[in-house]
């Protein structure tokens, strides 16, 4: 096929030429549709200063969980970050319940326990103060909690 210029097509020539171009560009940067579905965000909703910090004590949890099962069973020199529970901000106002002060205050102390002598027992008992407060104010994660537990 021939293409032959003529000057009362010169403009749709040109729109044709325009949108060839858009098209391409409009391509860029788009991964192929070969690359499979797109996947919701692993954390939809908007980060709070307090699912930040139970999201980096559960990495925490995981982490000395995992030394002491595949390591030698020590925990010298095993800490966890300590937060002030009750001057973060929840993700919404449901989550503070009747008593959550009261359970804060409580797992900030186990924590400051586990700091003081890291062992299994103490490991034991942060655990069960996640399982405590969420039982009780956001019970979502706590299949994920169990699954911190020691053998």
């Amino acid at each position: 096929m021939r293409l032959t210029f003529k000057p009362n097509r010169g403009r749709q020539w040109t729109a044709v030429c325009l949108t060839a171009v858009a098209c391409v560009l409009a391509q860029c940067g788009h991964a192929p549709s070969s690359a499979g579905p797109r996947l919701a965000p692993t954390q939809p909703n908007r980060t709070s200063p307090l699912a930040e910090s139970m999201r980096h004590l559960d990495a925490e949890l995981v982490g000395f969980r995992t030394r002491f099962l595949e390591g030698d069973g020590e925990w010298a020199g095993a800490t966890f970050t300590e937060f002030d529970l009750n001057d973060l901000a929840p993700t919404d106002s449901s989550m503070l319940v009747e008593g959550y002060k009261a359970l804060a205050m409580a797992f900030e102390q186990r924590i400051a326990d586990f700091n003081a002598h890291p062992d299994a027992a103490s490991y034991s008992m942060v655990v069960s103060g996640c399982i405590s407060c969420h039982q009780k104010a956001c019970p979502g994660p706590l299949e994920r909690i169990a699954k911190r537990e020691l053998p």
